[in-house]
């Protein structure tokens, strides 16, 4: 008994030593996100180019570093760790036609930030489970999930949880098993 206890208080001193990884993402706008990590600091922002066309750019100090050209109308911006990585992926909403499904609709991309640097794809979606209604992330894991408001073929909406998983997203949940989480009823409209 005491050895279990006094290996016990040696390692929590010794995981007191551990460095704690300093990492922090926030959104202070539709199309701005602040972030804090391993790497440095910066912002991640969409710009609108013309009515159709948008730059999600990559910002350090005064200077853009990296940007990646959208040619499809955006109804979603924002930013997380989906890897657990602690650097931020940006997650865009589009609406456009694929080349599996012609009609267009809601479609969810990621981007990371490749060598803490560059923008570049990681999932560009051409759908989850459902026709994509619209999504938010979830900030309480890491890796950081998405929840989704999808549309069933009967009309019904339902929310589903998803994990980033390898390629693409992995289904985790979805109601009756999806707790209830502050904020995460159904989407207001104005």
């Amino acid at each position: 008994m005491t050895v279990c206890l006094l290996g016990f208080l040696i390692g929590c001193g010794q995981r007191q030593n551990v460095a704690v990884r300093e990492y922090s993402v926030v959104q202070t706008d539709s199309v701005t996100c602040h972030y804090r990590c391993p790497m440095g600091e910066g912002i991640l922002r969409l710009t609108t180019v013309t009515d159709s066309t948008y730059r999600i750019e990559h910002v350090r100090g005064d200077s853009v570093v990296d940007a990646w050209a959208l040619d499809y109308p955006i109804y979603r911006f924002t930013c997380g760790d989906m890897t657990g990585d602690s650097i931020p992926e940006v997650l865009v909403g589009t609406i456009k036609a694929t080349r599996y499904r012609p009609k267009k609709d809601k479609r969810l991309f990621i981007f990371h930030l490749y060598k803490g640097r560059f923008i570049r794809p990681l999932w560009l979606g051409s759908r989850v489970g459902c026709p994509l209604i619209d999504f938010k992330i979830e900030t309480d894991t890491v890796p950081n999930i998405v929840h989704t408001w999808e549309r069933k073929a009967n009309g019904d909406t339902i929310e589903v949880l998803y994990q980033l998983k390898g390629f693409g997203l992995k289904y985790m949940a979805s109601p009756p098993a999806l707790p209830r989480r502050e904020g995460a009823g159904r989407l207001k409209t104005k």
